[in-house]
């Protein structure tokens, strides 16, 4: 019998996530070692990780897959009715698993990774009560590619509402019905970071969300209603409370609601997020425990 002088390569580690469908190569842990670009599908596995963690059963919060977000930044504005229904077609075939975009009415936050000319950044949809729809985008990058990467993020947020139109006829959308902010964050000093500080955008941002929506509920429960009503015929002390967040002096000097509570949730700091290549060591333990149970690494998802 021949046997070969040369033993059989060894099977590819693959990386089965136990709480939702996704599979993770080992190229794609191996790109979250410090100098490596962060791949698409370690970004699409974050943020699905971050909706399990905090919005599970919640249909308010969205994570919009990284590919539905590349065909909302890559495809062409068009508002001729040929082209809003190709689009939302294509957008609905895409989206046949978390069907996020279905109900658009029932959506308060949306989370959009955006790609374009080899970088990341963070397109943040945020629905208020009659008001205009709100884009925030997060830029690791500003200095560089501003401009370029401001109109990637236009193009997204007009498609995205074109999408929400067409899933929603009643919705009373257009692409001039939004407002979209360049926020101030925190800025990577290097040029392979930007995924990374996309998912630390994202981290920083739902933890806050998840705390009021929990803040929320405890708040509309009969035993607050009767607290409240004790409160109201009682006399008031003076309140000691200081603000928790405090915000580096390039975001705050600009800001004109500085002290409105729900300004500040969506202002990102540069102390309130780890160093880049602690993220990136953070995101592979989030990765290990959720698709092996016999790893000792661990981490809070």
């Amino acid at each position: 019998m021949h046997v070969s002088a040369h033993p059989e390569p060894a099977a590819p580690q693959l990386y089965q996530c136990r709480m939702f469908p996704m599979t993770l190569s080992q190229d794609d842990v191996d790109a979250l070692q410090p100098g490596e670009w962060v791949t698409d599908d370690v970004i699409d596995f974050y943020f699905r990780s971050l909706k399990h963690k905090y919005f599970r059963d919640n249909k308010k919060y969205v994570y919009i897959p990284v590919n539905i977000a590349n065909l909302l930044t890559e495809r062409a504005v068009d508002s001729s009715s040929k082209h809003l229904k190709e689009l939302a077609d294509d957008a609905n075939a895409l989206d046949f698993e978390t069907q996020c975009l279905r109900k658009p009415r029932q959506i308060r936050v949306a989370f959009l990774p955006i790609f374009g000319d080899g970088h990341w950044s963070l397109l943040v949809y945020r629905h208020q009560h009659k008001r205009l729809p709100e884009f925030l985008h997060f830029n690791s990058y500003l200095n560089s590619t501003r401009a370029h990467h401001t109109q990637c993020a236009r193009t997204a947020l007009i498609n995205l509402l074109y999408v929400f139109r067409e899933n929603d006829p009643d919705m009373t959308i257009s692409k001039d019905s939004y407002k979209l902010v360049v926020k101030n964050c925190p800025q990577q000093n290097n040029g392979n970071d930007c995924g990374v500080f996309v998912c630390m955008y994202a981290y920083i941002l739902s933890s806050r969300l998840a705390k009021r929506e929990k803040e929320n509920a405890s708040h509309a429960s009969p035993i607050h209603h009767l607290v409240r009503r004790l409160s109201a015929i009682s006399v008031a002390q003076p309140s000691h409370e200081t603000d928790q967040l405090s915000f580096s002096e390039r975001n705050s000097a600009k800001d004109k609601d500085k002290s409105d509570p729900d300004e500040l949730l969506w202002k990102v700091k540069d102390k309130d997020g780890l160093p880049p290549d602690n993220m990136r060591a953070y995101i592979q333990r989030v990765i290990y425990h959720a698709t092996s149970s016999s790893r000792s690494t661990s981490a809070s998802l």
